[in-house]
């Protein structure tokens, strides 16, 4: 790596020769030299297949041979197999415990095109017990399953293309399908165009567990990706339930940089709006069950987001409070009375990561707290190259 660096500086040195007074226009670079910077700057930007073509074109008894090996060597790198284990907690006010984990390797069968293959696990300790209060028979208190992802990126398209594919089969013996597609296009850059769908099962209740209760939701989204330090997102999503419910979200925020360097802070303002068709309130739980049910919520507050870069270690952290939010109460409804309730809004993160050389070690933490729904997920997550 230090020796790419050093490579690095050479090749914009030589770029900068002849290029007069300070504010010139760098000439551009000779020869092969140009199609080691541009396949450096793709790289930085993870679009091996356009890297590995511009490495291609230097020759193998160009001046410029040697250094396009160094940058062949970190493309080499970035596209080798990877092993991935993560084990992730979640614990809400449902009240329920999930222990996940998940295992497998991800890598480039070619330059353009990566796979992941996971195999995936649930688990529920509390669960029997909650079901009784819920009603019902016992929910099943385990799932075993595979995940495959295919991420394409053509290259110089300056797209992303993502699938995924998941299979469940749960204790009582009933096998669920979900998944996911989802598109980017950076041609507008630093702008972003986004747009997904995806089928997923909620495990966020034992009432939806048992019932095996999906969620269809599709939505799209016009972000700006670290201009200068700013950065912002507008997204709307609809939701369909198997039950026959809907709902529509919508937010938008943006943030302003505050601190450069080693410690960067960002702060800006955020909004948004929920609502479900029809509310999923428990009078007899005092939840909600089978799935969470915003009803008319809007909110907006301040957004401050923060990163500590020391060395290999690197810390972040945000968060997002409500200064006024509102919803329509869901224990009201429940008796036949619209009322509308002034509610708390709090989601925070936290995230460390080490790169051990090659290796890399992340623990993340997430705490959301709305009027009546609380969830704490932390995880841990280790990437080793294999």
């Amino acid at each position: 790596m230090r020796l790419a660096a050093f490579a690095s500086c050479c090749i914009v040195a030589a770029a900068l020769v002849d290029a007069g007074a300070a504010g010139a226009t760098p000439r551009p670079l000779p020869g092969d030299w140009r199609y080691i910077a541009e396949a450096q700057e793709r790289l930085a930007m993870a679009d091996h297949g356009a890297a590995e073509a511009l490495l291609a074109r230097v020759p193998a008894q160009s001046e410029a041979a040697r250094d396009a090996g160094l940058l062949r060597a970190q493309l080499d790198a970035a596209l080798a197999p990877r092993l991935e284990l993560e084990t992730r907690a979640f614990f809400d006010t449902q009240p329920l415990d999930r222990l996940s984990q998940r295992a497998g390797v991800s890598f480039w069968p070619a330059a353009s095109l990566q796979l992941q293959l996971r195999a995936v696990g649930l688990w529920y300790p509390r669960a029997p017990r909650e079901t009784t209060e819920l009603g019902g028979s016992a929910t099943p208190a385990y799932a075993v399953g595979g995940l495959v992802g295919l991420l394409f990126r053509p290259a110089r398209a300056d797209l992303d293309v993502s699938a995924t594919g998941l299979g469940r089969i749960w204790a009582d013996g009933s096998a669920r399908l979900s998944g996911s597609a989802a598109i980017e296009g950076r041609w507008l850059s630093p702008v972003r165009l986004r747009a997904s769908a995806r089928r997923d099962e909620l495990l966020d209740t034992h009432a939806a567990i048992r019932e095996h209760v999906f969620v269809t939701a599709a939505g799209g989204a016009l972000a700006v990706d670290d201009w200068n330090g700013w950065g912002g997102e507008l997204r709307g999503e609809g939701r369909w339930y198997s039950d026959s419910n809907r709902g529509l979200t919508a937010y938008g925020w943006a943030v302003a940089p505050v601190l450069r360097g080693a410690l960067s802070l960002k702060a800006g303002w955020g909004a948004a709006w929920a609502d479900t068709s029809r509310s999923r309130w428990s009078l007899a739980a005092q939840a909600y069950a089978p799935y969470f049910t915003p009803l008319g919520a809007r909110r907006h507050g301040p957004i401050v987001v923060a990163a500590l870069s020391l060395g290999k270690l690197r810390v972040d952290a945000s968060g997002d409070v409500a200064v006024q939010g509102s919803e329509l109460d869901p224990t009201a409804l429940a008796w036949g009375v619209t009322s509308r309730v002034d509610g708390a809004y709090v989601d925070l993160r936290a995230g460390a990561s080490l790169d051990l050389g090659g290796a890399r070690v992340g623990v993340t933490y997430h705490h959301n707290h709305q009027l009546y729904y609380r969830f704490h997920d932390a995880s841990i997550r280790l990437e080793l190259p294999l």
